[in-house]
């Protein structure tokens, strides 16, 4: 646990550092979790899929983040039409790495734009508040699952997380950021930053799982070794990607509707 927690610390000191110092940092920081992130996507079936195929990875992930929002689904079904030529050309390509593949590309895509647009519309406070959101209701479920959980939460896709952790991580991460977002984050009425802080908790949990059976499916503990007793990026990003995206779509929603 101890190393858990100086690895913990020392990750957020220099994400923190980077968000906030902006310019070249943050540039290369956020470029550095995408390409490990993008890696061990890959590394999972490595031993299966040539190398080339993680160029190419890297390639749609930065191509389509920069598509503007009326081209991308037309990007979208050239995608898709892309990996279905590649499985019916190569053995090697099963129907469900076909799946897998274009899920995590969507996802990285949907991760690097959601980024680009809290810097660029919302600033650095969004994204300490999403961060807050995330990683208090992380480690507020890490401490109360270990103390006090006793009922499993989905047996089948994490065996250790429970109920209490949950919940309670759920109400330590709505606390801490909507006191973080009602002094910090401007621009926002009380009632959305008080449904932002409800909800991002939650979202982030749901991303947790998300990832969880993707190990699962693959029996794999962690994504990648990076970090001491955390595993790979993948497995520090995975709540914070979903909340990325969730934001992505709120704010879309709420400019658009309202």
């Amino acid at each position: 646990m101890k190393q858990r927690i100086i690895t913990g610390l020392l990750i957020a000191f220099v994400v923190l550092t980077a968000f906030i110092q902006g310019g070249l940092l943050r540039y290369l920081v956020i470029s550095g979790f995408i390409l490990v992130g993008v890696y061990e996507t890959y590394a999972i079936k490595e031993k299966e899929w040539p190398k080339w195929l993680f160029i190419l990875l890297i390639g749609f992930v930065l191509g389509l983040s920069q598509v503007k929002d009326e081209f991308l689904f037309i990007s979208l079904l050239g995608l898709i039409m892309f990996f279905y030529l590649i499985s019916i050309l190569n053995p090697w390509f099963s129907p469900t790495d076909l799946g897998y593949i274009i899920t995590m590309i969507l996802i990285f895509t949907g991760t690097l734009k959601s980024i680009l647009m809290v810097f660029d519309q919302f600033g650095v406070n969004m994204m300490i508040f999403l961060l807050i959101c995330t990683y208090m209701t992380d480690t507020a479920a890490y401490f109360c699952g270990f103390y006090f959980g006793k009922t499993k939460l989905n047996e089948r896709i994490s065996p250790k997380k429970t109920v209490e952790g949950s919940i309670g991580g759920w109400l330590f991460g709505s606390i801490g950021g909507f006191i973080f977002a009602y002094f910090m984050v401007k621009g926002f009425d009380l009632g959305i930053i008080i449904i932002m802080s409800i909800v991002f908790p939650i979202i982030g949990q749901i991303g947790d799982l998300a990832f969880s059976d993707i190990k699962r499916h693959f029996n794999i503990k962690d994504f990648g070794s990076i970090f001491p007793a955390h595993g790979g990026v993948l497995d520090r990003i995975d709540s914070l990607v979903f909340n990325l995206m969730f934001f992505y779509i709120f704010i879309t929603i709420l400019f658009q509707v309202f």
